[in-house]
């Protein structure tokens, strides 16, 4: 174990532990993908490979745990923080704080946005299900919104496919961009505009 001085084994365990996923969080931010070895993510935490394995079983362990911790609580803000009224404004404006949360966290944004197909079946499921509480806000709106004959009636699961890939591809297109923060803007204003226009329940001619 690393010399971490505390004031008990369980808060040393638990200092190790933030060691870990801090040097990981580090390591992805400055290479900008989570193909970083085991060796590169033990040196940066301080510590052996035997020590390692007493807290997490793999690479793709860690960056689930760092997910898992952060994410839960970063989607509550953005849900809590929504000002709009009508449902189809709150959908269009959380769709907009999900992508600009890339560039606010770019680390989170790579994982989510781009490195999760490359991780092992459990690391994508136990991402997925700290996803899970944006997901279903999402839902939420979206059926709102059909009930109130502004969002056109579409099979659920298309619906939410739909909604999340083209939120995934306005935050790729950022993640992908040389200058993130200059180009968000006018990408989350394309993806608004696309987004409702889709979803618009179409209007009757009599």
């Amino acid at each position: 174990m690393p010399r971490i001085r505390a004031a008990s084994i369980d808060e040393h365990k638990e200092l190790t532990r933030r060691a870990i996923l801090d040097a990981a969080e580090e390591l992805i931010g400055e290479v900008q993908t989570a193909e970083v070895s085991l060796g590169e993510l033990t040196a940066a935490a301080g510590i052996g490979r035997t020590t390692f394995y007493e807290y997490f079983a793999d690479r793709d362990d860690v960056i689930a745990a760092l997910v898992e911790e952060e994410l839960p609580e970063v989607i509550t803000r953005l849900i809590e923080g929504l000002k709009s009224t009508g449902t189809a404004e709150r959908l269009a404006e959380l769709a907009v704080a999900t992508v600009e949360f890339v560039v606010a966290n770019p680390v989170l944004g790579v994982i989510l946005h781009r490195e999760v197909p490359r991780l092992g079946v459990e690391a994508q499921e136990r991402i997925m299900q700290a996803h899970a509480g944006l997901s279903k806000e999402m839902a939420s709106l979206y059926r709102r919104g059909v009930e109130e004959g502004v969002f056109r009636r579409l099979e659920p699961d298309l619906a939410g496919r739909l909604i999340q890939d083209t939120i995934m591809s306005a935050a790729r297109t950022v993640i992908a961009s040389t200058s993130p923060s200059q180009r968000l803007g006018s990408i989350t204003e394309g993806m608004r505009g696309f987004l409702l226009s889709g979803l618009r329940a179409e209007t009757r001619v009599e």
